[in-house]
């Protein structure tokens, strides 16, 4: 019962988090899957009334069916996901079934264990203190162990070799007691034999479904603690692609144009620029162009995911295309895990040859980078930051909404120097309105002026950013100081001072409010309207 309970936990979080990685929503899909599955083990546990006769045969069977079915769901949407439509009701119709097997264990075992119970109460007792006991062991489980180091398919494949085990056990203490013992044998060894080379052959099959998402060869796979991360590489244009649980992050071909919109404005018209914090950006490429900046003294990266600041580092095509942001000998990089103030930091120094121009300096500022939450990095930060860069991901998840929050721009704003200037990655301002436009909102909620720009990036389409500041200047006053740039302080690949005016400017009426929008409210911690608004924004795209 004691494992029952934990692989019952884990087929549920297994097809959460595979709904959330397929659909991109967080919450809905965890909430919605576990949902189901408990009114499903509510239908379970009502249809094993049918069961009349044969206890330990059916109960035997029923493992090893949980376990082929379970065992084998992972892997039957993800290949249904890349070549068909129908994998959400594959997924919705794999989570009842496997919901409703798991509902009818605990009463046919309550059934079978009565025989060997003095009453009733110690056989509930024996039976769901140890279902509840392995319930918390498949959480902790899953939670630190698996997750971070098993593929979620072959998870599902673990999940149902241990309820074939179970079977297998049960087949061999209980076979004086079955009613037909060869034919349920038979049927756990196929199971058994069906699972084993599943698992084996399940990265196989991972690799070749996943494959079919991309239309350029997958270099590059690997699921982090935090995310699933994908590099594609096009042999025929040379074109390198980064995606995070299938959402394209950049592409080489027109990334500089995104991340020169981010950080040339905000560097351009800070007052200073010696303390430069970027809060995101793991993948170098903000850090390519904050480099460039001779007046830069320190700069501090902090990005969540420790494996794509290591990518950043480390892999060919990144690399190249940071400039070695993170890997020449020149630099010292310092890394932590942690944000306690005097915590000891071991330098990881590279001689990955630089390859940009920032690196024909003499003198190089230092470079920390931090993995860890953005919001706890602030909270212990130090600071105070001339130029703040903020490059997280889209505001689709409950997690990264916290990110464009009234409380954590207030705390960013407790970290600033007087007259810093904020950069705030914001979306498209035309596919994303309404998020956008909340952002904005927020951000002046929490004290800030500020002034949105856009720039077309070819990958993504019309893409904004807000650049806004604490302090005496007026929006009117900060869009003038962007408007009033007549040459940039370092050479850049795109952005021009007649490009970054045109910035400001908007189509007629492309910011106004339309007939049918909600009143945009800021986006807060304890009501986080941008998860909406963003779901709201992409339907038809």
């Amino acid at each position: 019962m004691f494992v029952m309970g934990a692989c019952g936990l884990v087929y549920e979080y297994v097809l959460s988090v595979l709904g959330n990685y397929l659909m991109g929503s967080s919450h809905e899909e965890i909430f919605v899957i576990i949902g189901l599955m408990m009114f499903a083990m509510g239908v379970g546990s009502f249809a094993q009334r049918l069961i009349r006769k044969d206890l330990f045969d059916r109960f035997l069977l029923l493992e090893s069916i949980l376990g082929i079915v379970g065992g084998f769901a992972a892997s039957l949407v993800f290949y249904l996901f890349a070549v068909s439509e129908s994998y959400r009701v594959v997924l919705y119709g794999m989570s009842f079934l496997i919901g409703m097997l798991i509902g009818m264990e605990i009463p046919i075992l309550i059934r079978i264990n009565k025989e060997y119970s003095a009453s009733l109460k110690t056989n509930l007792s024996e039976i769901l203190s140890m279902d509840y006991a392995g319930a918390l062991a498949g959480a902790l489980l899953f939670a630190y162990v698996l997750l971070t180091n098993v593929d979620l398919t072959r998870i599902a494949f673990v999940l149902g070799l241990s309820n074939a085990f179970i079977a297998v056990l049960g087949w061999i203490v209980l076979r004086d007691r079955l009613v037909r013992p060869k034919f349920t044998g038979a049927f756990i060894v196929i199971v058994f034999a069906a699972l084993s080379y599943g698992f084996a052959k399940a990265p196989q099959w991972d690799e070749w479904s996943e494959q079919r998402f991309f239309a350029d060869p997958i270099v590059y796979r690997e699921t982090s603690r935090y995310q699933h991360i994908v590099i594609t590489d096009s042999p025929r244009t040379g074109i390198t692609r980064l995606y995070i649980n299938g959402h394209l992050q950049f592409s080489s071909h027109d990334e500089q144009i995104y991340h020169e919109c981010l950080v040339h404005p905000a560097m351009t018209i800070a007052p200073s620029r010696r303390n430069v914090l970027i809060l995101g950006g793991g993948d170098g490429l903000a850090l390519r162009e904050v480099l460039s900046y001779p007046d830069v003294e320190s700069i501090t990266l902090v990005d969540l995911d420790p494996s794509i600041t290591r990518l950043a580092r480390e892999h060919p095509d990144l690399v190249r295309m940071n400039g070695g942001a993170l890997s020449d000998s020149r630099l010292r990089v310092l890394e932590s895990r942690g944000i306690t103030e005097g915590e000891p930091f071991v330098p990881k120094l590279h001689s990955q040859r630089p390859t940009r121009r920032f690196l024909e300096a003499e003198e190089l500022p230092e470079v920390h980078v931090r993995n860890v939450d953005a919001e706890l990095f602030l909270r212990e930060a130090a600071g105070p930051y001339d130029v703040a860069i903020l490059d997280f991901p889209d505001p689709s998840r409950l997690e990264v909404a916290k990110l464009y929050s009234r409380s954590f721009y207030r705390l960013l704003s407790s970290r600033l120097s007087p007259g810093a200037i904020v950069s705030v990655q914001s979306t498209s301002p035309f596919h994303a309105r309404l998020v956008f436009l909340c952002i904005g909102e927020t951000l002046r909620s929490a004290g800030f002026s500020a002034v949105p720009l856009r720039q077309d990036v070819p990958s993504f389409g019309m893409w904004g950013f807000h650049v806004a500041t604490v302090g005496p200047d007026s929006e009117d006053s900060l869009r003038s100081r962007l408007r009033g740039v007549d040459s940039l302080r370092v050479e850049t690949d795109y952005i021009t001072p007649e490009l970054l005016a045109a910035a400001t400017h908007f189509g007629k009426g492309a910011l106004d409010p339309r007939p049918g929008d909600p009143s945009i409210e800021p986006n807060t911690r304890l009501k986080p309207t941008l998860v909406q608004y963003h779901r709201r924004s992409w339907i038809g795209y």
